[in-house]
């Protein structure tokens, strides 16, 4: 999960930088500890929005994507700055910069049910295709934070390098990769063992990291956004080893693939690439009216909804590529996850 874009760069060293919030404007949404009207049976997108710490925003907001329309939004705390949703469905996980926290919320009621302390800054989650831990990487202390899960229980901070910006884990959850954007490095993460691997040199400002279960050179592979070159780095895991880098459209600012395809979207610039995991082939670009930034995909991956430079949660048909709808979020939309109980996944 990313936050940076194509019209804002993240200053070195500076911390909170200026695309992580805005003030949410969301017409008639209002600002509640929880929102009765979410609920589960539909799919619903948890949007972190904002760009501008001069308007401090506390919510992140949710919307129906079966209507859709913008449900009552959720109070998190100050500077939400990524999000996720467990394998279940059941959750959804917001890292809150301000706060220095980890924010539970139940998909079925709307409402908040637990937090816990993590590390400065926390800028990224991401859980473990079993549902049983969380990885809260934090910004400004260069580390990672476990949290156990259902118990909400943090474990000691996993060093890894400057500026920690992104995390994500390898499908079959034996590891867990974190882009350094502070160095130009990723971390590698052995799982469960919680033991870190030597850096990985992987681009000039590394945003987003994927791992699929296989890439251009076999095994499972990391692929790695850098923001300052407009590319995609593959890094095998098992040799760390960089293979070619492959160029996408504009500045990447996030990856997303449906769970067992090979196809992933890279969001950057105004376009969403695709991208072939297993031959690095790049596909023909599907063109934006905005500039798109974080991206989540749904309907059996037949679907992005993107973060949207215009305030818009814009849904792209991935079959017919074209734009088929927005909704009205407000802010600058940077992080976003979806709960979506057509494919949820419960531990294996």
């Amino acid at each position: 999960m990313t936050r940076r874009t194509s019209r804002t760069r993240r200053p070195s060293g500076l911390a909170p930088r200026a695309c992580v919030v805005a003030l949410l404007a969301v017409p008639a949404a209002g600002c509640t500890s929880g929102s009765a009207a979410v609920s589960s049976p539909t799919p619903t997108a948890y949007v972190v929005t904002g760009a501008n710490v001069a308007n401090p925003n506390a919510d992140v907001a949710v919307v129906d994507l079966a209507a859709p329309r913008v449900q009552p939004s959720i109070t998190v705390g100050t500077l939400p700055g990524a999000v996720t949703v467990t394998p279940d469905g059941k959750d959804a996980l917001v890292a809150v910069k301000g706060e220095d926290q980890l924010v539970e919320i139940d998909v079925a009621s709307g409402r908040i049910v637990g937090t816990v302390g993590v590390g400065l800054e926390p800028d990224a989650v991401a859980v473990t295709p079993d549902g049983s831990l969380a990885l809260v990487a934090n910004l400004d202390d260069g580390t990672v934070t476990p949290v156990a899960l259902p118990s909400l229980r943090a474990g000691h901070p996993i060093p890894v390098g400057r500026q920690p910006a992104a995390v994500a884990v390898s499908p079959d959850g034996r590891q867990a990769v974190v882009a350094n954007y502070g160095d130009g490095t990723i971390t590698p993460i052995a799982l469960p063992s919680l033991a870190p691997g030597p850096p990985i040199p992987a681009g000039q400002e590394p945003v987003a990291v994927y791992v699929s279960a296989s890439g251009p050179s076999g095994g499972p592979t990391a692929f790695v956004a850098d923001f300052e070159t407009s590319s995609l780095t593959p890094i095998l895991l098992a040799t760390a080893a960089p293979g070619p880098s492959i160029p996408v459209a504009g500045n990447p600012t996030g990856i997303a693939a449906w769970p067992d395809s090979s196809t992933m979207m890279v969001s950057g610039g105004d376009s969403l690439t695709p991208v072939d995991a297993t031959t690095g082939q790049v596909g023909p670009s599907i063109g934006m009216d905005t500039a798109a930034e974080a991206l989540a995909l749904a309907d059996g991956g037949g679907s992005a909804w993107v973060c949207g430079g215009n305030g818009d949660l814009v849904r792209v048909d991935l079959s017919s590529r074209t734009v088929t709808g927005s909704v009205r979020v407000g802010g600058e939309p940077s992080a976003i996850a979806i709960a979506d109980p057509g494919s949820a996944r419960g531990p294996s």
